[in-house]
């Protein structure tokens, strides 16, 4: 009886045609090898992200830190009280104001001015009252702010893993937030109008007492503690003046005119002097390079974004 021959089946390989076995194993080992390649890769880098990430949120901790212990508070710290630092007064445009001004902490604990009249030479001289104290609201605001990065870095611990690069760049744009607060907080003063400064209880702070004839006002202006003296005159209720209040500035200028309860009153001489004070350009230095390595790790991230969109990072 005749059987028919036996066949084996052909080998299929990868494209679904028949070929060698050998063949066939080889290409599925490849295409596997370049799918867990590129996986890998991927893998790597998040993890490479992710050690860079923290190495710079350690840095801008390391800086802020650094940053705050130039606003040190009376009291703060084991060293006691905050040390007092005496500022000498001065101007290269005119001797009509000299003065020295004690710094502790955010507060002026002391003033000492003398002021020479420009009409008659006559010279005043006037401090601040033992039992008084001017908080610089400038510094107190710029030192909170710089509290308030060091938070939102300190909640982002080394072992903390971001999810998405845009959860890295709303945290940067937090931390930025905040150190741009403070670095304008010290370059860019108030604007107060006069009769604000007139109001204002730094002119009740001096023994003895300003005459109704003065103002004075303090503020920071970058790395600088700047104090400006306006002298008045009374206008007239004959006079010809046109009178328009000004508005508010950072310093007015001679002629400004403001009511002050009955009267009215215009600037005839202004007097401005300064002194600086080195740990707030430290400061201000260190709110640079912070900034600055914030926008660097935004840049990269934005770049190298697809590495971890939607996946643990």
């Amino acid at each position: 009886m005749d059987t028919a021959p036996e066949c084996s089946a052909p080998v299929v390989g990868a494209g679904g045609m028949p070929g060698e076995p050998e063949q066939a194993v080889s290409g599925a080992l490849t295409t596997s090898r370049a799918g867990g390649g590129a996986g890998a890769r991927a893998a790597n880098r998040r993890r490479g992200l992710h050690d860079e990430v923290h190495a710079v949120l350690r840095q801008l901790q390391d800086i802020l830190k650094e940053a705050s212990l130039r606003f040190t508070l009376p009291g703060s710290g084991t060293e006691g009280p905050t040390k007092q630092e005496n500022f000498i007064l001065g101007s290269c445009g005119t001797d009509q104001v000299k003065g020295v001004l004690t710094l502790q902490g955010d507060a002026l604990s002391q003033a000492d001015v003398n002021l020479k009249m420009p009409r008659n030479n006559q010279l005043l001289h006037f401090a601040f009252r033992e039992d008084k104290q001017w908080k610089l609201q400038q510094i107190q605001d710029a030192r909170n702010h710089v509290s308030q990065a060091i938070y939102l870095l300190a909640n982002r611990e080394e072992s903390y893993q971001f999810r998405t690069g845009a959860e890295v760049l709303k945290l940067m744009d937090a931390v930025m937030l905040q150190l741009t607060r403070a670095r304008n907080r010290l370059t860019t003063p108030a604007t107060l109008t006069l009769p604000e400064i007139a109001a204002s209880g730094l002119t009740r702070m001096f023994a003895p007492a300003l005459p109704s004839d003065l103002l004075v006002n303090v503020y920071i202006s970058l790395n600088k503690l700047c104090l400006t003296v306006y002298q008045l005159h009374v206008l007239q209720p004959n006079s010809t003046k046109n009178f328009r209040p000004a508005g508010g500035a950072v310093l007015h200028s001679p002629g400004a005119m403001f009511e002050w309860g009955a009267q009215r009153l215009e600037v005839s001489h202004v007097h401005k002097v300064e002194c600086v004070i080195p740990w707030l350009n430290d400061a201000l230095v260190f709110f640079t390079v912070s900034l600055q390595l914030c926008q660097q790790l935004k840049d990269k991230i934005s770049v190298f974004s697809s590495y971890w969109s939607y996946r643990p990072f």
